[in-house]
């Protein structure tokens, strides 16, 4: 009797043990389900997974791998999207990035163009790899490492693949005018001083000239220091150079330039979020040109940060813009990243110039508009300053 008694006693246990550990779960899932973030999938979503099945039961030639297949995927998500700066990093890439951003990424330091099809070297950038290893302008860049280099590549294709990881090595092939044996040349990547700001007092002027070449943590002092330098030889007036600079970091060095022509405190943009609320970015507190008469030069690669410093410069009538339309990059991203080590790059606000001019997919129109034509570039003049040289002097 005893044996059955305990026979029962336990299995009374083992079945109260099962219903608290039921009851643990559901009471965990029940509060899991409450707090979860709400997401909203369509139930048409279920069309993707049809997709999927038909693609492997049914294509015809290899279907790739699934992360592939996932991928194309997203791609076609963000495309409907009609942003053309939310955007899948695929993982190796998306590493490189963040490399970048962690200060780990080195260069070769060459400023490059694509002309008629073939990557062309513009410049080496002094005191770069490619500057110590003799390469030169006008050099023509056949093959990196063993691929060759396709007729479709763009200048900032080939800037991303001769980026890497510091003390990592690329090999370029290279056609010299005039020289009939191509040129094998192994480069290190190297994290070097970029000087972003380029300064002068203009020829048979009165006149100083600032080139701003793109927006880095050091521009701001760079630029303080060029001001400086021409204020000390009595400069007249400014030439702003912000053409084909692509923006760069923000907001620190934009603030603080633009400090140095504005007043204390005045907006200098306004960054508009999906919800309608905003937030206005002031001026910083440097003063050294606000009596300086300055005009501005801008073009089709003038974008991003560099855009609001012209945005900012034309709403105060600080400066007239000199030159052509701007790029029309006026909107923020964040990167999030993906369990796989891809990444997405999605817009998540737009900017607008003091009098809330929208810069996003429009850019800015110059004041006077000065078209900077081939035949120029050929003859060695450029229009654009030369008007602006006109401006200061004439003040119209």
């Amino acid at each position: 009797m005893r044996t059955v008694l305990k026979l029962l006693a336990m299995t009374l246990l083992v079945l109260l043990v099962m219903f608290l550990a039921f009851a643990v779960g559901f009471g965990v899932n029940v509060y899991l389900v409450q707090t979860a973030p709400k997401t909203d999938i369509p139930r048409s979503f279920n069309i993707y997974w049809e997709a999927w099945r038909v693609i492997q039961n049914e294509f015809y030639g290899d279907v790739p791998n699934r992360q592939t297949l996932a991928h194309g995927a997203i791609r076609g998500m963000l495309q409907s999207l009609g942003d053309p700066h939310t955007v899948l990093v695929e993982p190796a890439p998306a590493k490189a990035e963040q490399a970048t951003l962690k200060g780990e990424t080195g260069d070769v330091g060459l400023n490059l163009d694509v002309r008629n099809h073939v990557l062309t070297i513009v410049s080496p950038i002094p005191g770069s790899p490619a500057d110590k290893a003799g390469l030169r302008a006008g050099d023509l860049i056949l093959k990196i490492d063993d691929k060759e280099v396709p007729f479709t590549i763009t200048a900032q294709d080939a800037q991303t693949q001769l980026r890497g990881l510091i003390g990592t090595k690329i090999m370029l092939t290279v056609r010299r005018i005039g020289e009939a044996k191509l040129l094998e040349i192994e480069l290190t990547r190297e994290k070097y001083p970029l000087p972003t700001v380029e300064s002068k007092l203009l020829p048979g002027t009165t006149l100083g000239y600032i080139k701003i070449t793109l927006e880095s943590a050091e521009t701001a002092n760079e630029f303080a220091k060029a001001l400086d330098a021409l204020k000390a030889q009595k400069v007249t007036g400014l030439v702003l150079d912000l053409r084909n600079n692509p923006g760069g970091l923000f907001p620190d060095p934009v603030l603080d330039i633009a400090g140095q022509f504005l007043k204390n405190n005045d907006v200098v943009l306004y960054e508009k979020y999906r919800d309608g609320t905003e937030k206005d970015y002031r001026a910083g507190s440097r003063r050294g040109a606000v009596d300086l008469p300055t005009a501005v030069l801008v073009n089709g690669g003038t974008a991003s940060a560099a855009e609001i410093l012209a945005g900012a410069l034309k709403d105060y009538k600080r400066a007239p813009l000199i030159g052509e339309p701007t790029y029309g990059k006026g909107s923020v991203q964040v990167i999030r990243n993906l369990s796989d080590g891809a990444a997405l790059h999605i817009t998540y606000a737009t900017w607008f110039t003091p009098k809330r001019t929208p810069l996003d997919g429009k850019g800015l129109e110059p004041d006077i508009a000065i078209p900077l034509t081939d035949e120029s570039i050929k003859k060695g003049v450029d229009p654009q300053l030369d008007r602006a040289i006109e401006y200061l002097k004439k003040g119209a």
